[in-house]
This record gives C-alpha cells, structure tokens and sequence, in this order.
C-alpha cells in the first residue's frame, strides 16, 4: 500500500543469478513462485537497501514510522481486500490499558477491527462483560479467536467475523479497538466518521489517525518490556 508506483529486483538469495527488475503501481499484487528464500532489493529514501522473503509468505510494501517504504510480511494476499496490517498480537499489558482508557460499561459493544487471535473482545467480554465483535480477514485468525473465546467461557458474549473490515457495518460500536498502520488508519477513517455515532470511542495502538487531531482526547504511553515502550492514543468520534 504506497502512494507511487515501486521498482525492486528479486533474485535467488545466495546464487550468482542476475536480479530480476520488477516494477508495480499502488495497490497492485505481485506473483512469482519461490521454493527457496529469495532477496529483493529496492530504494528507501536515497539508500538501496535488501531484505529476505520466505517462500510461500505474502509481503507488502508500506511506509514505516519515517515515513519510508519498507516491505512487511502481510496477513493475506487476496485480491478482493486491501491488508490493512501484518498480525502482530497486541501485548496484553496494553490491551489491559486499552480497555481501561475505554471505560467500559455493560452496556458497550466493542469491535476490534483486525482483531488476530481475538484477545481485545475476549478480555474486554471477560472482565467488563461487555458484548464484543471483532473482524478479520485471515480465516486462521477467526478460528483460533472462536477458540480462545470458548476458552474463556465467553462464546456467547462475542462474535468473530471473516470479513474485510471496510466492508462490515459497525454502527452498532460504542468502542473500535484499531492495531494498524497509519495509512490505514487514514483509509479507514471516512469509515469511522460516517458510521460511528458521535462520542464513540477509537482507540488506536502505536499509531495515530490521520486528519484526526481535533479528536484526540488522551494519549497514554504504556511499557511492557523495558525499553519497549508502546502508544495508546484515544479518539471520540
């Protein structure tokens, strides 16, 4: 997911093989076949710069926190669906956190959008017994959170939804839990402000909404293993 159309060069990793130039435009997805890792090279800023992929992985190009393109493993390779994110479980120190800036009541609805392993809505089930949705794309993700949540005994106060996120009404939402990336923080904005009702909370781990500052009550940093430091940034719609 990046602004402008990207050159990059794939080669065997290790061979004496020329690299393969390679040129796509935002939004395109790439296919090649590798039975072995294979390194890509490509510019980041004015340096060149080369990572390893693992065959059978999806990746992405996206902007890092310096606003530099880098490429993630991604959480889907779909065609229909952009990826929103790769999955990186939220630390439960900070969904404790998270939900504790939410001040839940009973009567909220949580949804988690990109909600992985289902962690946000089954705690915020479990402690607060609140009613929770949480949607992702990966049917991985959605199996092992219907897991988790019988687990944990609350299978009946949520839900998990295989689904793109941009395309799942929400509207029913007193509180959204988001771990994305900025960019897709600000995709997913006219979303936010179009179905939410005013004074839903939105509340974002490590990264901001874009063109959402007028809306930014609290931000809370939060320290899980020193000197790891993570975000909690807390918007009402």
């Amino acid at each position: 997911m990046t602004k402008e159309a990207i050159t990059f060069y794939l080669k065997t990793y290790n061979s004496a093989e020329n690299p393969h130039p390679v040129a796509i435009s935002p939004q395109e997805i790439y296919r090649f076949s590798a039975s072995s890792l294979t390194q890509i090279s490509f510019k980041q800023g004015n340096e060149s710069v080369s990572r390893l992929l693992s065959p059978g992985n999806p990746y992405a190009f996206r902007y890092d926190e310096n606003n530099l393109v880098e490429i993630w493993q991604a959480s889907h390779s779909r065609e229909d669906a952009i990826d929103l994110a790769p999955y990186v479980p939220t630390p439960l120190a900070v969904v404790d956190k998270m939900l504790e800036l939410a001040e839940l009541s009973s009567d909220d609805v949580i949804y988690d959008l990109g909600c992985g392993d289902g962690r946000i809505v089954i705690s915020a089930a479990s402690k607060y017994g609140v009613r929770g949705v949480g949607i992702d794309i990966v049917p991985e993700r959605i199996k092992e959170s219907k897991e988790n949540a019988k687990k944990a005994g609350v299978e009946n106060k949520v839900e998990f939804i295989l689904d793109d996120v941009l395309k799942v009404d929400i509207s029913e939402a007193t509180v959204v839990t988001l771990y994305l990336l900025p960019e897709s923080n600000a995709l997913l904005r006219p979303k936010l402000e179009k179905e939410l009702r005013p004074g839903t909370y939105v509340i974002s781990h490590n990264y901001t909404i874009p063109g959402w500052e007028n809306k930014l009550i609290k931000e809370e940093p939060v320290v899980t293993n020193a000197p790891n430091e993570h975000n909690i940034y807390v918007y009402q719609r």
